[in-house]
């Protein structure tokens, strides 16, 4: 009788092998692996600190006098959450032939069950990372045809604070033709790849890597018309009403506007992106405005009723108050995202056009994202095998039981994973086009 076990875990490492050298996007993010089997029931989720952000107090002659108090110290949190994943279910009989390696290797089935994977999670990993920012430069829809919006992106990141040798451009391959005469093929195997990705994936702009992919994100936008307004004044929070996300991921600097004129029933799709008339972008790290307006994302889905919307949006409204740095003056001058509250009725205009696609193009840092995974817990009856990928914290198990009334043999392969976005991840993408 052939040892079915070893058959099992010779089909499963087959298929993760396929899975592992298909992966691409996967190299765009960060990984966390917990180290604790999970149940698929019920997952996991955790929260982590935020890091407290604080101001000075710059004196002349006398030192500054603390008697009236002091800076309080406010943490903020994320939620991640692990109670996603993929399953690929097949009958037996489609592996039933694979007796040693080099049939699994050769065998089309397995090529096809690992590579359409790849396909899935790549495709996932960037629909979360390209629309999680609330940057957008350019025109949206136009290509990318020189180097400029690709420069132009990178100085948005860096001034965001994200760090060199952790931003990728990702692009569509209908602008590598434009971009052929500036590209440059970064050696194979290289130190994106860890052995696994060549330059076939990855060639190099302006000194940053850049993977052309057909997996890209299409952002189709609401039925909203692309002016409206703001529907009521100080519309601002305090730092330390919206710091805090418990339940789910995302909601980190989050805060809700209301907004009027887009239409009776108008509806605004998660990932689209505006601006107000007036209220400005201000880096609290510098302590002053950027001078250009501050753009939002739309956090989820919404509609307007009787032509009013309650939309939540990234990043919070955050104004400043530098004449005390005590309580939540200081506070939310330490954390500010804009330099002046929303006027009521100040126009609010979105980024293109209503109910158009649009697909995207984005620099993206590897702090955005997180991907959670962890192993499953084995199935105490049937087969079992488990596989983890070399180059990523990722764990595949194997499960291969019978149906006594029927007789049928069936095989299942489980991979839990799932995309968070990091605290301040939403500063780390920029979406681009010409």
């Amino acid at each position: 009788m052939p040892n079915q076990v070893t058959q099992l875990a010779l089909v499963t490492n087959a298929i993760a092998a396929r899975l592992e050298n298909t992966l691409i996007a996967s190299k765009l993010v960060t990984w966390n692996k917990n180290n604790k089997s999970i149940n698929p029931l019920n997952g996991f989720k955790y929260i982590e600190n935020v890091p407290p952000r604080y101001v000075r107090r710059r004196w002349t002659g006398d030192i500054a006098d603390l008697t009236a108090g002091k800076q309080d110290t406010v943490f903020g949190s994320e939620v991640f959450t692990l109670n996603q994943g993929d399953t690929m279910d097949h009958y037996w009989s489609d592996f039933a032939n694979i007796k040693d390696f080099d049939a699994a290797k050769k065998s089309e089935r397995i090529r096809s069950i690992g590579e359409d994977l790849g396909h899935r999670v790549d495709s996932d990993i960037l629909s979360t990372a390209a629309l999680c920012g609330h940057q957008w430069i350019g025109t949206p829809g136009t290509a990318i045809d020189s180097v400029e919006p690709i420069i132009a992106g990178y100085a948005r990141l860096k001034e965001q604070g994200a760090g060199d040798g952790e931003i990728f451009a990702v692009l569509p391959y209908s602008d590598m033709p434009s971009l052929a005469k500036y590209l440059m093929e970064l050696p194979a195997p290289d130190a994106l790849a860890t052995g696994i990705v060549t330059s076939l994936s990855f060639k190099q702009i302006a000194g940053l890597p850049v993977m052309f992919t057909q997996q890209l994100p299409v952002l189709t936008t609401g039925t909203r018309t692309v002016a409206g307004a703001v529907n009521g004044a100080n519309q601002n929070v305090n730092y330390r009403a919206v710091c805090q996300s418990s339940t789910t991921n995302g909601l980190f600097l989050t805060s809700q506007l209301i907004v009027n004129g887009f239409g009776a029933t108008a509806t605004f799709k998660d990932g689209e992106v505006f601006s107000i008339a007036g209220v400005y972008e201000y880096d609290n790290r510098k302590q002053a405005s950027t001078g250009r307006l501050q753009q939002f994302r739309v956090v989820g889905d919404a509609t307007a009723v009787a032509g009013v919307a309650t939309l939540t949006v990234s990043p919070a409204i955050i104004v400043p108050n530098t004449a005390t740095s005590i309580g939540d003056n200081g506070v939310n001058t330490a954390h500010a995202t804009v330099d002046s509250i929303p006027a009521n009725a100040a126009v609010i205009t979105f980024n293109g056009a209503a109910s158009t696609q649009f697909l995207q193009r984005a620099l993206i840092s590897r702090q955005a994202i997180r991907i959670e995974s962890a192993d499953l817990e084995m199935l105490p009856s049937g087969d079992n095998a488990s596989v983890s990928l070399k180059s990523v914290p990722l764990t595949m198990r194997s499960f291969k039981y019978a149906n006594g009334d029927t007789g049928a043999t069936s095989f299942r392969a489980d991979i839990p994973w799932q995309a968070n976005v990091n605290p301040y991840g939403r500063y780390q993408v920029v979406r681009i086009n010409g």
